[in-house]
């Protein structure tokens, strides 16, 4: 709850910075399609939902700064096998502050680079025998990394596409359960695609 507070003061005072420098607001909506690295699955099988609002200004004629509030769904997730019955599901929620950076690459298109900040609000793991309490717990602080690409549908509305990946853990391994010299943990990776309505 304390992250969740101190993310929305963030927020909130990033939009009054902002507002000095003729500001817009307005709100996100779109899915999420993800998976862990370090869960030894492969694929963006786990949908999610992303919903949340973005504040934005100008910082020079081409370059921009962004900052957004937003509920994302991610983790990952093993179809049912139906040879054997195994199934997995990891379920994790987040709320994210990321900070973006934009330049403006053609008339309609910008790119987006720059860190988020989460605060993990909800976890759960299943198999096929049903919900379970995992060994080792989800670490409650996520950070990130964003790259992304928007287009401007028209002058409100944007789709935007962007890659996400985790810099820290979202949790450790079990000792002995490293595959590689440099795994420290599993980390999320996530494809989004959301439409941007500025007000």
């Amino acid at each position: 709850m304390k992250s969740i507070l101190l993310f929305l003061c963030l927020f909130f005072l990033s939009g009054s910075f902002l507002l000095a420098q003729n500001f817009h607001a307005g709100l996100i909506a779109g899915l999420s399609t993800t998976q862990v690295a370090g869960d030894q699955l492969s694929g963006f099988n786990k949908a999610g939902i992303i919903a949340g609002g973005f504040v934005n200004g100008a910082l020079g004629e081409k370059t921009g700064l962004q900052m957004e509030i937003i509920f994302i769904q991610k983790g990952s997730r093993k179809p049912p096998d139906p040879d054997n019955n195994e199934y997995y599901v990891m379920r994790l929620s987040y709320i994210e502050v990321p900070l973006l950076f934009k330049w403006q690459a053609a008339q309609k298109f910008n790119i987006e680079l720059g860190p988020s900040f989460g605060t993990l609000v909800f976890s759960e793991e299943e198999r096929e025998w049903g919900v379970y309490e995992p060994i080792i717990t989800f670490k409650k602080f996520d950070l990130s990394g964003n790259i992304g690409l928007s287009y401007s549908l028209t002058e409100k509305l944007t789709i935007n596409s962007r890659l996400t990946n985790s810099m820290i853990p979202i949790r450790n391994l079990l000792d002995g359960y490293s595959f590689a010299f440099f795994d420290r943990g599993q980390y999320n990776t996530v494809l989004a695609f959301t439409l941007h309505y500025q007000f």
